[in-house]
């Protein structure tokens, strides 16, 4: 073993530099030898931190403009507008989110035993890019059943930039080794979005849906007649989309990593499979520990379940009803919503001054209500103005209803339990998202839009509001009756 080896796994040892060069020293090394090994291992260390700070700075901007111009609320109107039913948007967005929960809570266990790596982050990346031209040439040819299936393989390729690529990237670069331009976009990444969004909502109103003719007759072509063609807006935003993640999947492909040596034998991914889904089940004890969790349980689902089916149609609400107004339907949709993502970074805020002035009953309560606003104003007050103000409103009351659930969640279960309980929500989730969703789907196709957002302003406030209320009533007996005992 040479000097540079021998050195490299004093290193893995966590020693100090002292130790180390005293113990190679010992076996017969010369100190300048060392010193000079010290000093390549070191440079080579800051040559990958810095390659890897620019790499994964390129990425993060990449993703943040992508993330603007493919907008959730723009895939719906866009698929509505490829020639898709209302029920199918409302039960597409069902079956996609079921998909997330299966796979995110699959690889994110399968991580544990199988490395992935930057190989299968950048496939992952490269995939979600090319689901956006084929979201784009499925309006083009009005084929909603292309568009389905483009924003399902989306939805798989999307699962890669959630948890395992937060994963990578904290074990890539630690917070003290990111540069001053990664920081940057790490905390005003929100901005770019919303300025990414801005820009995707105005190029979809430049260019309308149905598209600008254009001709151009190159002199050097020698053509009898010009070349005719239309420029579409929504066809330039998704194009910029995925050139985006692809060049965000290509750029991890560079990126310099060192795979740990801690996973064991990998189990096949069929075998893994049925280990998981058994492992899963048996944890279901856990949501029928008491009363208190099932409540808990019940609400959660319901919240984030009336999220899923106001959120499939918002946008599209928003787009129908003032197309011809203000600033034109895409770009009102891209106000509105970059309000929505202003405003959820003083939701954070507004939340850790709730937790500690307020508690938990009032903060479930408080949230929740603020959530119903939105689905409620567009019942009731359909207006710009107003739904502008709900929307904002609605993201600070989900900020608070989250953190509050957690508190809650905390209270009821010790450590272990409390890490089963997040980890296998999303897996019980999966039928009763995709039965609602498709119930809120069939409501929207049959009667209204502004019927469905009544019936979800109903579920939150007068259905999901008193259930954390009475769980918190609950909590606070059995408190105050165990500290009378004490």
């Amino acid at each position: 073993m040479g000097l540079k080896e021998e050195l490299s796994k004093e290193l893995t040892k966590g020693n100090s530099i002292y130790i180390i060069k005293a113990n190679l020293l010992g076996r017969g090394y010369l100190e300048e030898d060392i010193n000079s090994a010290l000093r390549s291992i070191v440079n080579v260390k800051v040559e990958e931190s810095n390659k890897n700070n620019k790499l994964l700075s390129w990425k993060e901007l990449f993703d943040r403009i992508g993330y603007g111009f493919a907008s959730q609320q723009f895939i719906n109107i866009l698929f509505v507008l490829s020639g898709a039913s209302l029920f199918l948007v409302g039960f597409t967005n069902g079956i996609k989110t079921a998909i997330v929960y299966l796979l995110s809570g699959f690889l994110k266990e399968y991580s544990r035993i199988k490395y992935f790596g930057k190989t299968f982050i950048s496939t992952g990346g490269i995939i979600y890019g090319f689901s956006f031209l084929g979201m784009a040439f499925a309006v083009v040819l009005h084929s909603p059943i292309f568009f389905l299936i483009s924003l399902l393989v989306g939805a798989i390729g999307v699962i890669a930039h959630g948890d395992l690529y937060i994963s990578f990237f904290n074990a890539i670069l630690k917070n003290e080794r990111r540069k001053t331009f990664l920081k940057f976009i790490s905390y005003f990444g929100m901005f770019i979005t919303a300025a990414s969004l801005m820009i995707a909502g105005f190029l979809m109103e430049l260019f309308p849906v149905n598209g600008i003719p254009f001709s151009i007759n190159p002199l050097w072509l020698n053509l009898v007649s010009p070349i005719n063609f239309k420029i579409y807006g929504y066809l330039i935003a998704f194009e910029i989309t995925a050139i985006m993640f692809i060049l965000s999947g290509y750029l991890m492909s560079f990126i310099d990593e060192k795979k740990d040596s801690v996973y064991g034998s990998t189990l096949y991914i069929s075998a893994f499979m049925r280990e998981y889904v058994k492992e899963a089940t048996s944890n279901s004890r856990i949501f029928v520990k008491n009363k208190k969790v099932i409540l808990l349980t019940f609400a959660a689902m319901l919240f984030t379940i009336a999220q899923v089916v106001g959120n499939s149609y918002f946008g599209i609400f928003i787009y129908e009803n003032f197309k011809h107004q203000f600033l034109g339907g895409f770009m009102n949709v891209a106000v509105i919503f970059v309000i929505a993502l202003i405003t959820s970074l003083s939701g954070v805020m507004l939340t850790k001054t709730f937790a500690k002035s307020l508690g938990e009953a009032p903060m479930l309560v408080f949230g929740t209500l603020l959530v119903s606003l939105l689905p409620l104003t567009m019942y009731f007050n359909p207006n710009l103005y107003a739904i502008g103000l709900s929307v904002a409103l609605s993201i600070i009351g989900g900020a608070v209803v989250g953190v509050a659930q957690g508190l809650i969640a905390e209270r009821l279960m010790d450590d272990k339990e409390l890490s089963t309980y997040f980890t296998t929500m999303g897996f019980f989730s999966i039928i009763p998202t995709i039965v609602l969703v498709t119930l809120g789907a069939l409501i929207a196709q049959m009667y209204s839009l502004q019927k469905l957002f009544l019936v979800l302003g109903i579920v939150l406030a007068l259905v999901v509001m008193p259930i954390y209320f009475i769980l918190v009533v609950i909590i606070d007996a059995e408190y105050r009756r165990d500290h009378v005992k004490k």
